[in-house]
């Protein structure tokens, strides 16, 4: 019978073959955990869902825009046509003049709540608004073409949901007088077009337009004059997962507060501090100014995207529900170095004692580390990944340690084998912990984990011709 000549180069009994298919048993495993991957995407989509469906019946986040001043106007144009003849028309519109300085203070009560091992965070909110107008000296210097109708003034707010409003707001004048707010339709909230002008100025809307604004307004009744006045109001509205105020003066103040300890300031303005944690309470404040706003002091309806208003806002926001997959998600990234680490590990054993494992055991040794994702995404899902990892952990690392003491016939094995898998698990956790930090700290594992497989094996005889290297020069 004709011999292999290649199995005189590498004998059966080689190392080095056991470890080119320690490897490729690694890249097999790849395919549970790439599975375990896409069941985490699939939960995680539908906890987005569920979780909206539950926002939405609390209102969804709210942007809330504070006081701003509606001002009706006439204008005659004059426009010529190709052939030189000049012609005019009258347009009527509306005007909106931004506060001089406004402050907001907003205080949240949230809670959970659940539909099945889904939950959203709700909140109530209690809206405290002061806004200062100084109408005449904010539109001087507009085109003397605009003729204000100032008996018909009126001050509005907007919310993206006024189902969720839980009062009748009320202005108060500094006067004493108050005013009812009202629902209004005749404020046009459509986007102006593609291209559109200006009094020597030609740009086009940056931002789209939010189709969910709802406006109300109150009659302002400042006759013929423009005079200064300010303005306060009080407006409680539930909401979920997201509270923002829009900046809807020239000089805006916003301070919110709530009884959430996972709250996150956010918007698209930068808070005047970190947010402050004391107790369950957190608090955080906002102050811009005009320039910092980029919006005009005052502006035609006709051709400004309130839009811009209301996504320049300062906000808040809660861990969402969906957000426990992350750690989830994170780990299953890094499942393949693990599997890896515990196969390794597992040769070098066999390696400096002797002793063998099967293929068949590595198999069943990453199939339950496989399996270690899969239970760390369902207890998850119901109590969260803190205790859900340490209960999944505790279970996989008695597991293999059992099984390595059995398959070995050696208790001391069996300890060995959980000591090692309890550091490698609780490493697992803290660099799941790091977020910001957890592509560092994986990339000195492997390392570190490679550096101590080169040392632990630089005597090995990885050819198996029955020469040991132990007794050889180092």
């Amino acid at each position: 019978m004709a011999t292999n000549p290649i199995a005189g180069l590498i004998p059966s009994g080689s190392l080095g073959l056991k470890l080119l298919l320690v490897c490729l048993l690694v890249l097999v495993m790849g395919i549970p955990l790439l599975i375990v991957g896409g069941l985490v995407g699939e939960r995680q989509s539908r906890a987005a869902q569920v979780t909206t469906q539950i926002g939405s019946d609390a209102g969804g986040a709210q942007t809330v825009g504070g006081p701003m001043l509606l001002v009706p106007y006439q204008r005659t144009v004059e426009t010529t046509d190709d052939q030189g003849r000049t012609q005019r028309r009258t347009d009527r519109g509306t005007y909106v003049v931004f506060a001089e300085t406004g402050e907001a203070t907003a205080d949240l009560t949230v809670e959970e709540r659940r539909s099945g091992i889904y939950r959203a965070a709700t909140y109530r909110a209690n809206t405290e608004f002061d806004a200062a107008f100084r109408p005449a000296t904010t539109l001087n210097g507009v085109d003397s073409s605009y003729r204000f109708d100032w008996a018909q003034a009126r001050v509005a707010m907007f919310v993206s949901d006024s189902r969720a409003i839980r009062n009748a707001p009320t202005l108060r004048f500094a006067d004493g007088r108050t005013a009812p707010m009202e629902p209004i339709s005749d404020l046009s909230l459509a986007a102006p077009a593609t291209e559109y002008s200006r009094p020597g100025i030609f740009s086009a809307p940056s931002v789209a337009l939010p189709t969910t604004l709802v406006a109300f307004a109150a009659p302002l009744n400042l006759g013929a004059a423009p005079a200064d006045f300010s303005v306060e109001t009080r407006l409680e509205l539930t909401g979920a997962q997201r509270f923002s105020v829009a900046a809807y003066a020239q000089d805006t103040s916003v301070t919110l507060t709530g009884d959430r300890r996972d709250a996150r300031a956010e918007g698209f303005f930068q808070s005047s501090g970190p947010l402050q944690v004391t107790g369950d309470r957190f608090s955080v404040s906002w102050r811009t100014a005009l320039v910092a706003r980029s919006i005009e002091k005052a502006a035609d309806l006709a051709s400004f995207n309130l839009g811009n208003a209301a996504a320049r806002d300062m906000a808040v926001s809660f861990v969402a529900s969906d957000d426990v997959y992350q750690g989830v998600a994170r780990a299953v990234r890094y499942g393949i170095m693990f599997i890896g680490i515990v196969f390794l590990s597992t040769l070098i054993f066999e390696a400096v004692s002797g002793r063998k494992a099967h293929p068949a055991q590595y198999i069943l040794v990453g199939l339950a580390q496989c399996v270690f994702y899969l239970l760390l995404l369902a207890l998850t899902e119901i109590i969260g990944f803190g205790l859900a990892f340490a209960i999944a952990a505790a279970a996989t690392v008695g597991l293999l340690a059992y099984y390595a003491g059995a398959s070995f016939r050696s208790g001391a094995i069996g300890a060995r084998a959980f000591i090692g898998l309890a550091v490698l698990y609780g490493a697992m956790y803290v660099l799941m912990t790091l977020e910001d930090f957890a592509m560092l700290a994986g990339s000195v594992v492997a390392f570190v984990v490679i550096a101590a497989t080169m040392i632990a094996t630089r005597r090995i005889d990885w050819y198996g011709r029955g020469v040991s290297a132990t007794t050889g020069q180092t």
